[in-house]
Parts: C-alpha cells; structure tokens; sequence
C-alpha cells in the first residue's frame, strides 16, 4: 500500500496570502513567499496554534470549494514549523537581545493541521448555524407578530366596512 504524498490544506482566501514581495539579500533579486495563518481556535495537541504562521510553496485556487478558498499542497512527511510572534502584556512583540522579535515554534505533521482545522471548521460551522437559527426563529416570531397584528387590522376594518353595508340595506 501506498502512502500519500501531499496532504491538502483548504482554507479561507482570508488566511491565505500570496505573492508577497521581498528583496533577496544576497543577490538583490525580487522574490515571493506564500504566507498561510491559521484560523483562531485551532488546537493541535492541547496547543491552540490559531494565528500561527507558515509559508508553504503553494497556494493555488481551491478545485472543489470555489474561488474563494485555497488549496495548500503540504508534503506529508516532513514537518511544518508554526511560528507566531511573541507578544507582552500591552500586546507589543517581545525582542530578543539583536532587536528582532522572539518567535514561539511548533514544529507538526500536515496530518495533524489539516484535522485540527476541519475540526475547527466544524466547531466554527455549528456554533454559527445555532445562531442563526435562534435569529431566524426570533425573525420567524416577530414577522408571525406583525402578520397577526395586521390581520386583526383588516379584520376590524371588514367589521366597520359590513356594519356601513348593514346599515345602507
């Protein structure tokens, strides 16, 4: 049996940026990365990785979710570093002793992403759908309100405009 090569990550264009510019160093050329954050409450071992980093070589277009998502091909033997800036307690990064910020790192397998952010996903989806059916159901009651409160206005205008007939006849 053969082993998966790539593991696909599909996320929101949201947390996916493409084609960011930088200068090479070395050569002074004009290069690109692709930038991937993850989505807050992704929990990867007890770990909530959400707003956690990583560059990956690829971002394309989703085939199967639309326009409006990305698809990351990830190998699926090697490892993906996380990394997220720290921050201090009035949420400024914290530098370490040449002036660059501190970085915290997890280091995970694609497998492990992937799950944590379609449980994610999930989670996100259910909590929203319950919320929308509590509104939809607080729509649903005030538009029964209003169409009650408006039959009963044109039942009593039909009550004025019978008793005008009765009183002609």
């Amino acid at each position: 049996m053969t082993e998966k090569k790539n593991v696909y990550l599909t996320l929101h264009k949201n947390f996916v940026r493409t084609d960011i510019e930088y200068e090479d160093k070395v050569t002074g050329e004009t290069k690109t990365f692709n930038q991937v954050t993850l989505p807050k409450g992704t929990v990867i071992d007890s770990i909530d990785v959400g707003s956690y980093q990583f560059s990956p070589l690829f971002a394309n277009e989703s085939k199967y979710r639309g326009e409006n998502f990305r698809d990351i091909p990830l190998l699926a033997d090697r490892e993906v570093w996380l990394k997220r800036t720290i921050l201090d307690a009035d949420g400024q990064p914290v530098l370490d002793e040449s002036g660059k910020p501190e970085k915290d790192t997890v280091k995970v397998m694609p497998q492990e992403i992937k799950e944590a952010v379609e449980r994610q996903r999930s989670e996100y989806l259910a909590e929203h759908a319950k919320d929308s059916k509590d509104k939809g159901r607080q729509d649903l009651g005030s538009k029964v309100a209003e169409a009650r409160d408006g039959s009963q206005a044109l039942g009593a205008r039909g009550d004025a405009a019978r008793s005008r007939e009765n009183a002609r006849a």
